[in-house]
């Protein structure tokens, strides 16, 4: 059996297996349904807004309660200008809160932006506003608890003010609920998955740097620390019994709830990423249904620095800037108003309709193995189309290994279907890598040759 016939097999049978835990989690049993009401959350009060704000928009900051004794602090940000707007909703990383800023610039293109504190992402030092039982936690802490089921996880009440945040922002009434997306990074990558997979159809669009689901397949379950021992500290997945970490993967893993998505998704993942391991963001890719796209990039750790990627934090805005109806005001840039440049081109074609989709690289069958066939679909001219390859990685996979895994180059050949390069004989992975003139860039899935490799999704637990 070729490795790519074993893959797709692989993946049929793991999308059968999430398909089954789809249905699990649709279930009494999940406790997160009952919230899921998709009703807009209770406002408690308003804060008055004292920063500068950027001519053509309004901003608004609130408090809602997201469950019992949960008090969130969102802002709004919304246009002045008449009729509906596409909404999307900012969700900021690990250790972060709620992204006023970035709000704010999205609100500046034309769109209503919701960006709330999550509590068990935040850092508590940093939720001067949001309260509720998790307050007096340490980053970090009760995070990886499901007894006596997840909600006694601090990342259930992220769950719950991510989407209380999706509901207040599609209540807005200058919002138009059909273009809704949604962008976060890191910790807040997770969460988009996370969103787009809960919320179905009320979400058009979705965008994730870094984040990705699969935890027991990456960062979260390393091997080094994979013997349950009750008197360790609950740092990670691994460490919890069987019977609390099946709990904790059905309810609170984002690739669990990936097969509900209607969206359509982007993840922008690093091959050498410290949280969102290649393989756990290839299964998630796996296990989405829709519409999808991504990119890898080489050598990269929690950084994107390909064309489109990261952004320099002195980026000015376009001086020959000219208004249109869709865009007003000059796109504000730098790292306050994105995280990658890319996310603008991205959501403007998805929930503006304006531009041109993102290029698409299929991978091609081929009777040679080491030879690494694609197809690129590229409305835009194309400035770089690289394949890149790395050894075959340890079994038993380890953060280390991931962060020192060195992929190198090779120039990629055009052919008549597509584009091929030659791997060298000890290449173990693959992935072909194109960048447009926009610039945005986009890869192939990532590819597995060993043939005595476990691959990405049957792996996955039930």
């Amino acid at each position: 059996m070729s490795p790519l016939i074993r893959r797709l097999f692989v993946v049929t049978l793991g999308l059968a297996i999430l398909a089954s835990l789809h249905a699990q989690n649709s279930s009494e049993s999940d406790p997160l349904r009952p919230f899921l009401d998709g009703k807009a959350p209770e406002i408690l009060r308003e804060i008055p807004f004292t920063a500068p704000v950027p001519d053509g928009i309004t901003v608004r900051q609130v408090v809602f309660r997201s469950r019992e004794d949960s008090e969130i602090f969102a802002v709004i940000a919304t246009p002045k200008s008449a009729g509906k707007h596409p909404g999307i909703l900012v969700v900021h990383g690990g250790g972060g809160s709620a992204e006023v800023d970035k709000a704010m610039a999205w609100a500046q293109r034309g769109y209503v932006a919701v960006a709330p504190d999550l509590p068990g992402i935040a850092e508590p030092k940093k939720l001067t506003v949001s309260k509720g039982k998790w307050s007096a936690l340490k980053y970090g802490e009760n995070r990886w608890v499901a007894t006596p089921d997840a909600s006694e996880s601090v990342l259930f009440d992220a769950v719950l003010s991510a989407m209380k945040s999706l509901y207040l922002l599609r209540a807005q009434p200058t919002v138009d609920t059909q273009r809704i997306g949604v962008v976060g990074v890191s910790w807040g990558g997770y969460m988009t998955t996370m969103v787009c997979g809960l919320a179905g159809d009320q979400v058009k669009a979705g965008f994730a740097l870094y984040g990705c689901g699969f935890f027991d397949l990456g960062s979260q379950s390393s091997p080094a620390n994979t013997t349950y021992n009750p008197s360790l500290p609950r740092t990670g997945l691994a460490r919890l019994s069987p019977e609390e970490r099946t709990r904790w993967l059905n309810c609170l893993d984002a690739g669990r709830r990936a097969p509900g998505m209607k969206a359509a998704f982007y993840l922008a993942a690093a091959t050498n990423d410290f949280f969102g391991w290649p393989r756990a963001a290839q299964a998630t890719l796996d296990a989405i249904p829709g519409e999808k796209n991504h990119l890898f990039a080489p050598n990269a750790n929690h950084k994107i620095p390909v064309p489109g990627g990261d952004i320099a934090s002195t980026e000015k805005p376009d001086p020959n800037f000219v208004p249109t109806a869709f865009q007003p005001y000059p796109t504000p840039k730098g790292q306050k108003a994105n995280w990658m440049s890319m996310e603008v081109p991205y959501f403007d074609y998805y929930l503006k309709g304006i531009g041109k989709p993102l290029p698409k690289v299929k991978v091609l069958p081929g009777q040679d193995p080491k030879v690494a066939s694609f197809s690129v679909t590229a409305p835009h001219p194309l400035i770089q189309v690289e394949v890149y390859w790395a050894k075959a990685a340890p079994e038993a996979l380890k953060g280390d290994d991931i962060k020192k895994r060195e992929w190198l180059a090779l120039p990629a050949t055009k052919t008549a279907e597509g584009y091929q390069a030659q791997l060298p004989p000890e290449a173990g992975d693959w992935f072909a890598l194109v960048s447009d003139d926009r610039p945005v860039t986009v890869s192939s899935d990532m590819i597995h040759l060993r043939s005595d490799e476990p691959l990405t999704t049957s792996n996955i637990q039930q």
